[in-house]
C-alpha cells in the first residue's frame, strides 16, 4: 500500500520550529580614565621689550661706521664724539621712509671729505668718531626716546663725551634734550624745523613726532627758526619762552640772526629736522615744505651758534631716503660733519678743546 504522502507531510510540520539563536553579547570595552584637564592658567601680560642700553655693548667694532674712519680712530675711549642710530618711524602722518634714514646718512658720510674747507682743518679724524650699534626699532615712540635714547645718552655724557642722535623721526630727540640738560641745568635748545611740533599731542601720543618740541619745552627754552606750519595757538611754557622766526620773514642774512642766537643760553643743544631746509636741498623728507633754509643760510646760522655759544649735542633727523638717489642723505652726512667741524674750531677753540 502505497504511502501517503500527506500524512509524512505533516509529521514533518508538526516538528517545532528551531529557537532562534540568541545574539552573543559582546563584552562591553573597559572604559579609559579621562585625563583632568590643567586648571586654566591666569592670562600672561606681555613682558616689556628688554633693550641694549649698555654704551659698551652697543659700540660698533670695525670699519663701517660713521665717516669710514679707521677702527682705532672710532674705539669709545679715543672717540670724543659718539654718535647713535635711532632708526624709528612709528609716528609719521604723512610720507614713510625715516627709518632708512641713520643707515643711508651712515653709508654716505662715508664718502664725505674729512677736510673742512670753511675752518681749514681734518676736524672729524682729530677728535674720532665712535659709532653705536642701532637703536631697537621695534617699540613704541616713548619706549625708543626714553627706554633707549635717554639712558645712553646720559652714559655719553657723564663718560665725557659728545652725543650726535641720527633719526629716525623727530619723537627720537626729547630723550637725548633730557639726558644732556640733566647735566646742563641751563641748557636751551636751537631748533631748524619746518613744523612748530609743539602740539602737546598728536594723535592722543605725546611722544608723536608733532610734539617733539612740546617735550623738550618742558625742561628747556627753545629758539626756532625757518618755521612755515604751525596751528594758531602754541603758547609754550610760560618759565620756558618759545621765541619763533618764521621763515616767510627770516630767510635772508640779516641783523635777525644775531638776535636769535642772543636769545641761547649759554650751553645749547641744536635739534636739527632736515625739512627745516628747502626741498631744493632735502627732497627726501616725510613732510617737505616749500620755502626753506637755503644751505648756506642754515649753515651760517650754525656758525654763528658755535662762534657764541657752546653747543653740547645735536641731532640731525627726518631724512628719508628716496629710491635712485642720495642727495638727501649725503646731505645730512655733510650736515653732521660742518656741525663737528663748527664745534670743533668755535666752541673748543683752536686746540679743539685738546689740551697740550
Amino acid at each position: 500500500m502505497a504511502k501517503k504522502p500527506a500524512k509524512k507531510a505533516a509529521k514533518k510540520a508538526a516538528k517545532p520550529a528551531k529557537k532562534a539563536a540568541k545574539p552573543v553579547a559582546k563584552k562591553a570595552a573597559a572604559k579609559k580614565p579621562v585625563p583632568k584637564r590643567p586648571a586654566a592658567k591666569a592670562a600672561r601680560k606681555p613682558s616689556a621689550p628688554k633693550f641694549e642700553t649698555s654704551l659698551e655693548k652697543l659700540v660698533v667694532k670695525g670699519d663701517d661706521n660713521f665717516f669710514g674712519l679707521e677702527p682705532d680712530e672710532t674705539t669709545l675711549k679715543r672717540s670724543r664724539f659718539v654718535v647713535m642710530s635711532a632708526p624709528y618711524e612709528g609716528t609719521v602722518s604723512y610720507g614713510k621712509g625715516t627709518g632708512a634714514g641713520p643707515a643711508a646718512i651712515r653709508r654716505a658720510s662715508q664718502q664725505v671729505e674729512l677736510f673742512d674747507e670753511i675752518t681749514g682743518r681734518e676736524h672729524i679724524p682729530r677728535h674720532g668718531v665712535c659709532t653705536l650699534k642701532p637703536f631697537n626699532a621695534r617699540c613704541t615712540a616713548e619706549q625708543m626716546t626714553m627706554g633707549q635714547i635717554y639712558p645712553v645718552t646720559r652714559q655719553i655724557v657723564k663718560a665725557g663725551k659728545f652725543p650726535v642722535l641720527v633719526g629716525g623721526e623727530h619723537s627720537v630727540s626729547p630723550g637725548a634734550v633730557k639726558a644732556v640738560w640733566e647735566s646742563y641745568p641751563d641748557l636751551s635748545v636751537f631748533h631748524i624745523d619746518a613744523h612748530s611740533d609743539m602740539r602737546d599731542a598728536y594723535h592722543d601720543n605725546k611722544f608723536s613726532h608733532a610734539s617733539a618740541a612740546a617735550r623738550i619745552n618742558e625742561w628747556c627754552p627753545i629758539v626756532q627758526v625757518g618755521i612755515r606750519s604751525r596751528e594758531k595757538f602754541e603758547p609754550g611754557h610760560p618759565d620756558r619762552p618759545v621765541h619763533v622766526y618764521h621763515a616767510w620773514q627770516y630767510h635772508t642774512p640779516g641783523a635777525w640772526m644775531d638776535e636769535a642766537v642772543s636769545r641761547l643760553s649759554r650751553n645749547v643743544y641744536v635739534t636739527i629736522d632736515v625739512d627745516g631746509f628747502d626741498p631744493s636741498v632735502f627732497p627726501g623728507t616725510g613732510t617737505p615744505e616749500p620755502g626753506g633754509l637755503s644751505w648756506y643760510l642754515g649753515l651760517e646760522l650754525l656758525r654763528k651758534v658755535a662762534q657764541l655759544r657752546n653747543i653740547v649735542g645735536f641731532d640731525v633727523v627726518e631724512v628719508a631716503p628716496t629710491k635712485g638717489e642720495q642727495v638727501s642723505e649725503f646731505a645730512g652726512a655733510r650736515l653732521m660733519g660742518r656741525l663737528i667741524a663748527f664745534i670743533s674750531e668755535y666752541c673748543w677753540g683752536s686746540k679743539g678743546g685738546e689740551e697740550e
